[in-house]
């Protein structure tokens, strides 16, 4: 008899025990809900606060948010990640208050290229100051990275300078963001941004013979596959984008995440970025470099990545081997450690334009650039 109430008592302490965890665990996620949405709370666009991150501006006449965005907007990956990107815009500002630009700069900012009040909907545009009006400048146009879903071009802003400083005319884009819009979206905002800077180009000193195409990890997708698209009419078509009627001389992929959908673990994330019914649409045959490359004879290409490059190491590498392959004209610069011996981290260039690795990465894949224009 004693037996039995020990084991019952054993049976309700062990209940009251699972009670307890669970309890823990529910106050631990509700805890975590409250969290991410009090930290990826919207902010109006007028707020000089804001966060450019997907589904965290909004407006009261201006629409951020289309439907090709609805079945993603409350997926437990895309919310953890506006978290995660909203914390890296502070690191990102950081980063950006410990460096300076050169100051001898003319800047055009906030253009639209679609006249529709958008803020994504924007580019700026330097050049050397003093530059003369009928100058003839080679062409850097940018697209930023930030995982499809974080950051505008501001986040660029001071590559894209350093980038000025040498000599060239460089335009920097905004375009819409995950979970506003998705990843199709996005490369319809960049076609509009290169058929306006086709269109307007003569209203600086550019030499429209001259133009380099560059991205940076999520931004080196939209290059490459902008890149193509300017090419195919039968893609543009299927991917219900402009023609950008621009010809280029040569592309800068710096850790470019260009196989979205055959990308190993992070797949589990950059899929979804095609919308929640990817797999239904026309473009589920397009989503790696590798379905697309065929429809195009890119320019040459030069590729940068970096031993601390945990994000993209591999899949730069993919990318130059498949041009390779392809008969595309191109090199890869893998860079390995700073001046302090410390691994390069993931667009190490772009983050850290002024030091001495991201000074080096940048002149040389502009020394291809105007090799590549000879």
């Amino acid at each position: 008899m004693e037996a039995v109430k020990e084991k019952t008592k054993k049976k309700s302490k062990g209940k009251k025990i699972a009670m307890i965890i669970l309890c823990v665990i529910a106050v631990i996620a509700v805890a975590a809900v409250i969290f991410i949405n009090v930290t990826t709370r919207p902010a109006y666009d007028t707020d000089e606060n804001r966060f450019a991150v997907g589904g965290m501006v909004i407006s009261d006449d201006i629409d951020y948010k289309d439907e090709s965005g609805d079945g993603i907007r409350h997926n437990p990956v895309i919310r953890i990640m506006q978290m995660v990107w909203r914390f890296c815009s502070d690191g990102d500002a950081k980063k950006h208050a410990d460096q300076t630009p050169p100051e001898n700069i003319t800047k055009h900012k906030d253009i639209p290229y679609i006249d529709d009040g958008n803020i994504y909907h924007q580019l700026d545009v330097y050049y050397p100051e003093g530059t003369p009006a009928d100058a003839k400048l080679p062409v850097v146009i940018d697209i930023h990275g930030g995982g499809w879903m974080y950051g505008d071009k501001d986040l660029n802003e001071y590559y894209c300078l350093s980038i000025a400083d040498r000599g060239y005319v460089v335009f920097n884009l905004s375009y819409r963001l995950v979970p506003d819009v998705t990843v199709n979206e996005q490369l319809q905002d960049v076609a509009k941004a290169l058929q306006w800077i086709s269109g307007n180009m003569k209203d600086y000193p550019c030499d429209a013979s001259k133009i380099m195409l560059t991205g940076d990890s999520a931004g080196g997708q939209l290059c490459a596959y902008s890149a193509v698209l300017l090419q195919s009419e039968e893609l543009r078509n299927k991917f219900g984008v402009v023609n950008g009627d621009l010809n280029l001389s040569a592309l800068l992929l710096t850790s470019p995440v260009a196989f979205m959908k055959d990308g190993g673990a992070f797949s589990v994330y950059t899929k979804i970025l095609w919308g929640s019914d990817y797999k239904d649409k026309a473009t589920y045959d397009y989503m790696d470099l590798s379905e697309i490359v065929d429809y195009a004879e890119l320019p040459p290409t030069y590729l940068i990545t970096s031993g601390g490059d945990s994000l993209a190491h591999e899949q730069t590498h993919r990318a130059y081997d498949l041009l390779k392959e392809k008969g595309v004209q191109c090199e890869i610069a893998d860079f390995g450690d700073d001046e302090n011996g410390k691994p390069l981290p993931h667009v190490f260039s772009v983050l850290f334009p002024f030091d001495k690795s991201g000074t080096k990465a940048i002149d040389d894949a502009l020394a291809f650039f105007n090799n590549a224009c000879e």
